[in-house]
């Protein structure tokens, strides 16, 4: 059975981080969703999430960064040291990256998996997310990295929206990435005179089968309302 995460995104009025948690745990989820570009002062709050987090003790911790692993087709990007390190400091379960501008023809195997055994923490696993750019985003490069590294410890969050804005076939980029998925992020991606919005996943998307973790993501109205009802849709639609 899939555990249900949600994310802190899913407040759009202002909660302090005890609330926040202490919410996600009554709501009934079964892990929790950091978002670092969500936050001001980094390590202060990650210290109260930490110490939230402990209390609610969750089954899942996501760390979710707003950093591209790959900052050129042969470099790591080094801000992704530093935020394992933030994520061992939380007791993250997961931290999750986006691609970046890997190509699997220029990457250095060995160097990557030195890399991954020098500063992944053995007790987190790392996620590369399908995300909102052409080079990282698309089903080519995302299939090219999991088929070039056989790491273990190095999963895939599948964001189901994400390929809306790639005009891509996602129930086909599914079927493709399907052996490395571990996370499911389920929203509807619309486009606005802003740029793109998440919005609330379609019923559709609710047939793919559901991996180890599943969360909606994208923000709700009444959350107080609205998150016990879309956890007990996808333990519903899990069974």
């Amino acid at each position: 059975m899939t555990k249900v995460i949600l994310p802190t995104l899913i407040f759009n009025n202002h909660h302090s981080i005890e609330e926040q948690v202490d919410m996600i745990k009554e709501f009934g989820a079964d892990g929790i969703e950091i978002r670092r570009e969500r936050l001001k002062d980094v390590l202060q709050e990650l210290s109260l999430f930490k110490q939230e987090i402990k209390l609610a003790d969750f089954d899942a911790v996501v760390y979710s960064v707003p950093v591209e692993l790959w900052q050129d087709p042969i470099s790591l990007n080094p801000d992704a040291v530093n935020a394992l390190k933030q994520a061992e400091f939380l007791n993250a379960t997961h931290i999750k990256f986006s691609l970046g501008k890997f190509d699997a023809k220029q990457a250095d195997v060995k160097g990557f998996k030195e890399w991954l055994a020098s500063n992944l923490p053995s007790s987190i696993t790392m996620l590369v997310e399908n995300d909102q750019t052409p080079y990282g985003g698309t089903l080519d490069p995302i299939l090219s990295f999991f088929q070039w590294q056989t790491e273990t410890s190095v999963r895939m969050t599948f964001d189901v929206g994400n390929w809306t804005v790639q005009n891509a076939d996602w129930s086909a980029a599914h079927q493709e990435l399907s052996t490395w998925i571990e996370y499911l992020h389920l929203k509807t991606a619309a486009k606005t005179n802003e740029g793109w919005v998440n919005k609330p996943v379609d019923l559709e998307h609710l047939k793919l089968p559901f991996p180890s973790y599943t969360a909606i993501e994208f923000p709700l109205d009444n959350p107080q309302v609205e998150a016990p009802q879309w956890i007990e849709i996808i333990r519903k639609e899990d069974n």
